[in-house]
């Protein structure tokens, strides 16, 4: 019986260096090599998720955008959910009227849109993190759009908090949730990595007992949650750490390696 291995990527993948190590590569493709299939899920687009992906696998399912958005191999949308672009608006409008320096990015299928000015440098940084490159947009834009699949907002990390307590209880149809200190993700309600890993589970036919799953923040949590072997990476925050018994070596010292050598 065929074995899933669900992954994050930003601190879980790939190290602080934005690389996966051959020796966690080469972990991932012998567990590909037994017939066992590898599936990145993130909050990043998917052309994000395979600039990472591409270093192990030629294709691969995906989950991206914290489950909005679900690929299988061949790339065919096995889910789809979005807010409406008025919601994204209402968002955007906040970010804009707060005025603090919280960049705004909205995220429709495979575009990437952002609101240029002074916040262009911390959304030049997230461009180079993920390989892909954004397109300048307005509040004006994003009305025209169809959907949103997802929304991130980047920024100092207790403006950030600021802004999570405020839109939650503002916006109880929305999923607010950190991916990392100075990044904000906004989904629609029902979204989750745990969701998408259920997704991919039932299209494979394969029990959650034979999933397992690595993740190192809040947003991996959904999806740690529903399989039956989640592993969280040392870097994680202490809080998480504290509710999953395994926890394996930072990003930086091979943790996904570590685990998958211990199966062997």
């Amino acid at each position: 019986m065929a074995k899933l291995f669900f992954s994050d990527i930003d601190g879980t993948l790939i190290n602080s260096d934005l690389q996966v190590t051959p020796k966690t590569r080469d972990a991932i493709r012998q567990q590909i090599v037994k017939g066992n299939v590898f599936i990145p899920v993130s909050g990043r687009l998917p052309q994000g998720i395979m600039t990472v992906a591409g270093q192990i696998t030629k294709n691969c399912p995906l989950v991206a955008y914290n489950g909005a958005l679900v690929l299988d191999e061949m790339g065919r949308p096995l889910n789809s959910q979005f807010m409406t672009a008025a919601q994204a608006v209402k968002i955007c409008q906040y970010v804009e009227k707060k005025n603090n320096g919280i960049a705004w990015n909205v995220y429709s299928g495979y575009n990437w849109y952002y609101s240029p000015g002074n916040n262009e440098p911390i959304v030049k940084r997230e461009e180079q993190i993920v390989n892909v490159e954004a397109t300048p947009s307005s509040i004006a834009e994003v009305k025209k759009l169809q959907g949103v699949h997802k929304m991130l907002l980047i920024g100092e990390p207790k403006l950030l908090d600021e802004a999570q307590a405020e839109l939650t209880p503002q916006y109880p149809e929305l999923y607010i949730v950190k991916s990392a200190p100075n990044l904000l993700e906004v989904m629609i309600k029902g979204v989750s990595k745990g969701n998408g890993v259920k997704i991919l589970a039932k299209e494979f036919n394969v029990e959650l007992k034979d999933c397992w799953a690595f993740g190192d923040n809040y947003n991996d949590e959904t999806m740690l949650e529903v399989v039956a072997n989640p592993v969280l990476m040392g870097n994680a925050p202490q809080d998480l750490k504290a509710k999953f018994s395994q926890v394996t070596l930072d990003n930086n010292h091979d943790g996904i390696a570590a685990t998958l050598k211990e199966l062997d």
